[in-house]
């Protein structure tokens, strides 16, 4: 079974992390955790599913290992991190936040990147 095989199949991020590694990155242990800068113990943990990352080492984990942001945040339910700290950055967006994702529960992929567009271009500085 591939990597891409294994991730369809909802296998659990520590597993589909080190097929990755293996089959992918074609990485030893002790080679990626010290790109990552941690222990090799600690990327042992991760892999096994006794840990979850920082916010950090989960976005050098998504950049060493070539995987969506999303695709780990969901994997170790850390989506609430950063719905947090968006809802909470001030009281129109508290409010906002939770308003639009009950809202969204049905969108489909297309429709989110649609979304997702569409606020980045509300969001772009004018340029001079």
């Amino acid at each position: 079974m591939s990597c891409a095989e294994r991730t369809s199949a909802k296998q659990p991020i520590g597993v589909v992390l080190r097929a990755r590694r293996l089959e992918v990155i074609k990485k030893g242990l002790r080679e990626m955790a010290g790109e990552l800068h941690i222990a090799p113990a600690h990327l042992t943990d991760l892999e096994k599913g006794r840990r979850t990352p920082s916010e950090d080492l989960l976005l050098r984990i998504a950049k060493a290992y070539r995987i969506a942001e999303a695709e780990l945040r969901a994997g170790w339910a850390r989506a609430d991190h950063i719905v947090a700290q968006v809802a909470n950055q001030d009281p129109v967006t508290a409010e906002k936040v939770p308003e639009f994702l009950r809202s969204a529960r049905k969108l489909t992929p297309s429709q989110w990147d649609q979304i997702i567009r569409q606020a980045e271009n509300m969001t772009k500085r004018p340029e001079k």
